[in-house]
């Protein structure tokens, strides 16, 4: 099982349309997801990750 917090993005929904800055860029967080599944793809581990392959509790 492999679950991934993708962090704070620029999206409509995420910041109330522009009217929120976020933490990071829409690719920045859809480029940092796909890595961290193609990275445990493989893997049989159940994980809990974000965006920049950092464990989260």
């Amino acid at each position: 099982m492999l679950s991934i917090h993708p962090g704070w993005a620029r999206t409509a929904m995420g910041t109330f349309d522009g009217a929120v800055e976020p933490e990071i860029e829409l690719q920045t967080s859809v480029q940092g997801v796909a890595d961290v599944v193609e990275r445990h793809m493989a893997t049989s581990k159940n994980l809990y990750l974000d965006y920049e392959d950092s464990k989260l509790p």
